[in-house]
């Protein structure tokens, strides 16, 4: 890195991008999002497989050096873009399941500079305000292609300075419906896990409080995610006065691979490999779970419910098993405000031994099916029924009803 003070600073970033395309070819496309107070572009390298269909993939924005001090940040989001475009398998099998967004300097002025602050003394990290526009011209650009982009995570890499020895992936406010908080403590917790093992001490991980409405104080860009477009929110910090930037790369890089790995994998048996924000409400018990035979239709589902939920009362509830001898689920609505999302999925876990005989939407049998139907998957210890619905999700009281057999139902 050339020796400026603060390294990488936004013109080391401009030089690595500059290497990495000439490398990726087209593995690596480079966006730009806009440019800073003083004129200098942000730009944004999007990183997937040409070769396979995007509407199959999962999404992923990582924003870095919001705070113009935090290099560490940067140094971790270069590392990540030379690790998504070698040839490691890992790397190659990412990719052909994962778009990955990444905005390694989110302020040019301030790295430049080396200056925490914009070049109008605002801090970008803490201007975004949920239902409201960022009071920063970066934070602007960068919160509106997250909401176009809508990805099921974002991380934000940021730094530790003034000498703090705290290091780990900390969590923000979550979508506060779901299990979002459960499912950020686990991946968080198994993130500082696999810094651990590379070396690095973490500090104790705390758990996410739940974001369930809109405010207007100022926020992170992580929290207007989850409660706008219902994505997962990661902050990784990393020691900057103590470690130098091998450290940063390595220990950084440590979480961000076990974070992207969750995107491969179906972890928390949702019938679905991807990240778990999918389950939009309620929980793996009884919840509802985006629809789609997609992973771009699905994207388009949860985003729309999450809106609806955001802005009507909903009340949806199971009944009790052994007195109905069956699962029973009821949705309704007392308003309809805002898109009335036009198809929505619910999932039911029910505990082995048991045998699904029918499937029954507002007293009509479901078929198998995708669309208009519904799909059924174990594991070890349960049987899931996920019922797809092509109406609308906002209206009366409306019953899903799975009979089952089981001999653990009181005879």
């Amino acid at each position: 890195m050339a020796s400026r003070g603060s390294r990488p600073d936004y013109q080391d970033v401009l030089e690595a991008i500059d290497r990495a395309k000439a490398q990726a070819g087209p593995r690596m496309q480079l966006r730009v999002l806009g440019e800073s107070i003083e004129g200098r572009e942000i730009p944004c390298l999007v990183c997937t497989d040409p070769d396979v269909a995007d509407d199959q993939k999962q999404r992923v924005y990582v924003v870095a050096g919001q705070q113009g001090t935090k290099e560490s940040g940067r140094a971790i989001a270069l590392a990540l873009l030379e690790f998504l475009i070698s040839d490691e398998p890992e790397a190659r099998q990412i990719l052909q399941h994962q778009v990955i967004a990444v905005v390694p300097c989110a302020n040019p002025d301030g790295a430049q500079q080396d200056i925490q602050r914009n070049a109008r003394n605002a801090d970008i990290a803490h201007s975004y305000r949920i239902d409201q526009p960022s009071t920063t011209p970066e934070g602007w650009l960068l919160e509106r292609f997250g909401l176009a982009f809508a990805p099921e995570v974002f991380v934000d890499l940021h730094g530790r300075g003034q000498g703090s020895m705290k290091e780990y992936a900390w969590l923000s406010a979550v979508w506060g419906f779901s299990s979002d908080a459960y499912f950020a403590t686990i991946m968080g917790a198994e993130m500082n896990r696999a810094a651990e093992e590379a070396g690095f001490p973490q500090y104790e991980l705390k758990p996410p409080a739940d974001l369930v409405q809109s405010a207007t104080t100022e926020d992170s860009l992580g929290a207007k995610l989850a409660a706008e477009v219902k994505s997962l929110p990661f902050n990784i910090e990393a020691i900057e006065q103590y470690y130098r930037e091998p450290q940063w790369r390595a220990s950084g890089m440590a979480r961000l691979r076990r974070l992207l790995r969750y995107g491969q994998e179906d972890a928390f048996g949702l019938g679905q490999a991807g990240y778990p924000c999918m389950l939009i409400s309620g929980a793996r018990k009884w919840g509802l779970i985006a629809h789609g035979g997609t992973t771009a239709a699905r994207r388009q589902n949860r985003v729309e419910m999450t809106s609806f939920l955001r802005r009507n009362y909903t009340r949806f509830d199971r009944g009790e098993d052994g007195l109905e001898r069956c699962a029973t689920v009821f949705v309704s609505s007392d308003t309809c405000d805002g898109l009335n999302p036009a198809r929505f999925s619910m999932m039911i876990r029910i505990r082995k031994p048991c045998f699904v005989q029918s499937v029954e939407w507002k007293g009509q049998p479901l078929a198998p099916g995708q669309d208009h139907g519904y799909e059924q998957w174990e594991d070890a210890n349960s049987v899931f029924v996920k019922a797809n619905i092509l109406e609308p999700f906002g209206g009366p009281q409306r019953f899903l009803t799975v009979r089952y057999d089981s001999p653990l139902f009181a005879r």
